[in-house]
C-alpha cells in the first residue's frame, strides 16, 4: 500500500461530500512535509546531541543544555502532535486514532505547553540571575514551574475525564480528530495565559546587562511565540476546518515548526557554531568579554584564568546552578577577590612588614630629629619627613597596578 492510500482517500473526500464540506485528499506534498520536518528535526537531534557532549564548554554552559534539550524534545512531541491533527498522515488502524492523546497530551500539553514552559524558564532564570541577583537553584526558584506543571496536569486529567464528544474525539467517516469548540477556547486561554507569563518576565528583562545579549535574545524567542501561537489562534477559530484543506494545513505546519527551529537555533547556534570551529579561540574571546563587563560571577567563569584554551580553565565545575552560578555575594568570595582571584592580585603583607627596610630592620630616627626634651618637635618631624620620604616604602599603587596590568 503506497502513500496516500488512493481508494482510501477518495472514501474521505466522498464521505464529506455527502456532509456538505470540503476535503482535499492527502497527496504527496503531505508526505513532503512530513519528510523535510522529519530530516531538520534529526539535524536538530545531532546538533543537540553534540552540545550535551560539550555541556561544560562555558559559552554553551551559559545557555542551559539541558533546557535547550527539553525544549527541542518538546518542539518534537508538538511535531508529532501536528502530525495527526493538522491530517497528514492516515490515522485509521493506528493509536494516532486516540485523539486525546496524541492531539491534546502529546501536542498542547508536552508540546506547545512545553515550550512555553522552556522560554519561561530560561527568561526567569535571566531575570533571577542578573535583575535580581538570586541564585537559579533551590525551592525558591522552581517553585513558578512547578506550579506550571502542577496546573498542566490538573488540566489534563480533568479533560482527559470529560467524554470525547465534549473534548477531542476521531470523526471514522473523514479519518480526522474534531475538537470541541468549547474544550478548544479553554485550551487556547491556558497557552496564552502561559504566554503571557513569558511576555512578563521578558519585559522585566529589559534593562538588565549581560555579555551576550541575552535579554534581546530572548525577546526574539518570545516573538517567535507570540507570532505562532497568533497565527494558530487565527487558523484554528477562522477556519476550524483547515485541516481538511491542503493549502491551509501544510504551511500552518510548516510555519509551526520553523518556528520553532528559529527558536532553538536562535539561541544555541552561535556558541554551537563556535564549540565545532573555533573552540579555544572563542573561548579565550568570550573569557575576555566577561572579564571586562565584570560578569565573571554570573556566568560560572573563574576570572583567574587568563589566557582561557580548555573548558576545565574558565569553568567551575563544581558549580551546582542549572543555568548560572549564584550571584549572591559571599565572604568567602570576597576573600578569593581579595586574595588574587578577582580583578587584581596583590601578596599580603601586615602593617609592619610593609614599612620594613631592605635588610628586614625598621628605619631609625636620627638624633638630630628630637627636641631638648626627648620628643619631636613639629618643625623638626616636618623637616625629617620631607628628607627622608624617599627612603621610606609607600604604599602599594593599586590603580597603577590595574592599569599597567590592563587587568580591567
Amino acid at each position: 500500500m503506497g502513500f496516500p492510500d488512493a481508494a482510501f482517500e477518495q472514501q474521505r473526500v466522498e464521505a464529506a461530500a455527502l456532509l456538505n464540506m470540503r476535503l482535499d485528499a492527502r497527496t504527496r506534498g503531505d508526505l513532503a512535509v512530513i519528510v523535510l520536518l522529519a530530516a531538520v528535526y534529526f539535524i536538530d537531534l545531532v546538533a543537540v546531541a553534540f552540545m550535551l557532549w560539550n555541556r561544560k564548554y562555558p559559552p554553551l554552559k551559559s545557555k542551559g543544555p539541558v533546557l535547550m534539550a527539553a525544549l527541542f524534545v518538546c518542539s518534537v512531541f508538538w511535531f508529532i502532535g501536528d502530525i495527526q491533527v493538522n491530517g497528514h498522515v492516515q490515522l485509521a488502524g493506528s493509536a494516532l486514532t486516540d485523539c486525546r492523546g496524541i492531539g491534546f497530551w502529546v501536542r498542547v500539553l508536552l508540546g506547545i505547553c512545553g515550550v512555553c514552559a522552556v522560554v519561561a524558564l530560561r527568561s526567569y532564570a535571566l531575570h533571577q540571575v542578573f535583575a535580581l541577583n538570586l541564585p537559579t537553584r533551590g525551592l525558591r526558584f522552581y517553585l513558578p514551574f512547578l506550579v506550571y506543571v502542577a496546573c498542566i496536569l490538573v488540566y489534563g486529567i480533568v479533560a482527559s475525564a470529560l467524554s470525547p464528544r465534549v473534548s477531542a474525539e476521531y470523526v471514522r467517516a473523514l479519518d480526522i480528530c474534531r475538537l470541541d469548540e468549547p474544550f478548544k477556547i479553554t485550551i487556547f486561554v491556558f497557552v496564552w495565559v502561559s504566554c503571557l507569563f513569558v511576555a512578563l518576565v521578558n519585559w522585566r528583562l529589559r534593562r538588565i546587562k549581560t555579555s551576550f545579549n541575552e535579554s534581546r535574545e530572548m525577546l526574539v524567542a518570545c516573538l517567535i511565540v507570540f507570532a505562532v501561537l497568533t497565527f494558530n489562534t487565527c487558523m484554528q477559530f477562522a477556519q476550524p476546518k483547515y485541516p481538511l484543506v491542503r493549502r491551509l494545513r501544510i504551511p500552518s505546519t510548516l510555519l509551526d515548526h520553523l518556528c520553532c527551529n528559529a527558536l532553538l537555533w536562535a539561541i544555541i547556534g552561535r556558541p554551537l557554531a563556535m564549540c565545532a570551529f573555533r573552540r579555544d579561540a572563542y573561548l579565550r574571546a568570550w573569557v575576555a568579554t566577561l572579564r571586562s563587563d565584570g560578569l565573571q560571577r554570573a556566568y560560572q567563569v573563574d576570572s583567574s584564568a587568563a589566557t582561557a584554551t580548555e573548558d576545565v580553565a574558565a569553568h567551575k565545575p563544581e558549580s551546582a546552578s542549572f543555568f548560572y552560578a549564584d550571584t549572591q555575594p559571599s565572604l568567602g568570595a570576597y576573600e578569593e577577590t581579595r586574595q588574587g582571584s578577582g580583578f587584581y592580585a596583590e601578596p599580603e603583607k601586615d602593617q609592619e612588614q610593609m614599612w620594613r627596610t631592605e635588610d628586614g630592620g625598621l628605619p631609625e630616627i636620627p638624633a638630630a630629629a628630637f627636641s631638648s626634651s626627648g620628643r619631636l618637635s613639629a618643625a623638626d618631624t616636618h623637616s625629617y619627613a620631607s628628607s627622608s620620604a624617599a627612603s621610606w616604602p609607600q604604599p602599594p599603587d593599586l590603580f597603577g597596578y590595574i592599569n599597567d596590568r590592563r587587568l580591567l
